[in-house]
């Protein structure tokens, strides 16, 4: 059973406005309100940045001409991240403010960009601190249209995604082949906005066709049974009411298209990002083969306590997709924040390649999508939370799973993705990893992005 390369996803587009605006200009020289007033303006210098709608014309005050040379770039924001480690608000605001005079949000090179966007991450992480004086001002919420636009955009634009999509979907056709049930039930920590499954559901109907029972012209012939029918739930957990009845409403009607196929939604609100008390009220039909669902889930929703009634519901196979990001597990924000600065580097390095440089697209992804990501990461930082960074072995078999074999097909499905998408984007690359073909990882370049691994429940445990 192969994978039908479908994607079900509608862009849209965004209001266009000329204005030019100096990402230099919008700071000024550190006056009265100490150390946080520093701060402070440049969030405001970021507020009007972000007022800039898409489309706007590019000028030439962020060609790199200003001696922001990448390396300086990443070395005063290292030394930011350090001087905030140790409470010294003074030395953290001036890295800042020595980075905010040579990146951009919306020209210059990747590296500049991204610098932009972890100079105001951390700029908000500072405010945030116990020692900043009241008020404080939350970071910048990106209003959930624009997210959506973004993430489609992202979505069209990079392999990013798909490959982490087809790849598990791929791998959840065949343990659904080999469970040789006519029902499928999938348990999606992270259902998002549902971009992942038109696929499946097309794969699914297409399939459930070809093994219908043929017509007889012959009058005498016994009846025939009623036509094929597979059938799929999904059980998706989302962040809000809202946003799961868009991604019912948005896979119901693609599946209504789709013959032979008969499909249910189940939306769970993930309350404080723990999903311990979805999991527990899950049903599971006996005739079902279940397979869980974990692209980029994040630690609070993979804690020991939720992989265990994963287990519990004896899945015959869970993908596990995640950011490559390559965290050092140490209490210290330094070595986490230096691992995430080099991973969204070579991601917005990726995007760049992907997207001409003065693409209201690319400016779109980079403000509404990564840059959130990016904040979200930065907020993570604290206090004594660990990253996986890509690295589940010891997360899963202390859960009582073991890797399983990655096919060749879903190998050939990820190559194959790649190729069609390679038209701009040619430092995308599959890399097969881990030994035994239990591990494969989306490269650009040098560097791993995201890793794909495969899990079921031990057999020994499950004997006992």
């Amino acid at each position: 059973m192969n994978l039908t390369l479908s994607l079900g996803v509608d862009g849209g587009g965004a209001a266009a406005k000329k204005r030019k605006v100096r990402d230099g200009d919008v700071v000024g020289a550190a006056g009265d309100g100490g150390d946080y007033g520093r701060i402070m303006r440049l969030l405001q210098a970021r507020d009007r940045v972000a007022k800039v709608k898409l489309g706007d014309q590019y000028g030439n005050d962020d060609d790199g001409s200003r001696g922001g040379g990448g390396l300086r770039l990443m070395r005063l924001l290292l030394s930011s991240a350090a001087a905030a480690e140790v409470g010294d608000a003074h030395a953290a605001a001036v890295a800042l403010r020595e980075v905010s005079r040579h990146a951009s949000f919306r020209g210059g090179d990747p590296v500049q960009r991204v610098a932009a966007h972890f100079a105001d991450a951390l700029a908000s992480r500072l405010l945030l601190s116990p020692r900043a004086p009241a008020p404080i001002v939350a970071p910048r919420a990106t209003p959930a249209e624009q997210s959506f636009l973004a993430f489609t955009m992202f979505y069209q634009a990079s392999p990013f995604y798909q490959f982490a999509h087809f790849t598990a979907n791929q791998a959840i056709l065949e343990a659904f082949e080999a469970g040789a049930r006519r029902s499928l039930h999938v348990v999606d920590f992270d259902v998002s906005f549902g971009f992942q499954w038109p696929s499946l559901i097309q794969s699914l109907s297409d399939a459930a066709a070809t093994t219908s029972p043929q017509s007889s012209d012959n009058s005498d012939a016994e009846p025939q049974p009623a036509a094929a029918f597979y059938s799929l739930r999904i059980t998706g957990f989302g962040t809000s009411a809202d946003e799961l009845r868009d991604t019912e409403a948005r896979l119901a009607r693609f599946a209504a298209g789709c013959p032979n196929l008969r499909f249910e939604f189940e939306g769970i609100v993930n309350n404080n990002g723990s999903a311990l008390h979805g999991l527990k009220n899950i049903k599971v039909d006996p005739d079902s083969t279940v397979v869980v669902n974990l692209v980029f889930p994040a630690a609070t929703t993979t804690t020991t306590s939720s992989l265990a009634c994963v287990r519990s519901l004896n899945p015959s196979l869970v993908f596990l997709i995640d950011k490559d990001v390559q965290v050092q597990d140490s209490a210290s924000l330094l070595p986490r924040f230096a691992a995430s600065l080099r991973y969204y580097a070579a991601v917005f390095e990726s995007l760049h390649e992907c997207l001409p440089a003065d693409s209201a697209e690319r400016l779109a992804i980079e403000r509404d999508h990564l840059g959130a990501e990016i904040g979200h990461a930065m907020a993570s930082l604290q206090g004594d939370r660990r990253q996986h960074g890509g690295d589940w072995t010891e997360v899963m078999e202390g859960a009582g799973f073991e890797g399983a074999r990655l096919s060749s097909r879903t190998v050939s499905q990820a190559k194959l993705l790649l190729k069609m998408k390679s038209g701009g984007c040619g430092g995308f690359r599959v890399i097969e990893c881990g030994g035994e073909d239990k591990a494969m990882s989306l490269g650009w370049r040098d560097r791993a992005l995201i890793t794909a691994t495969a899990w079921r429940p031990c057999r020994k445990q499950n004997d006992l």
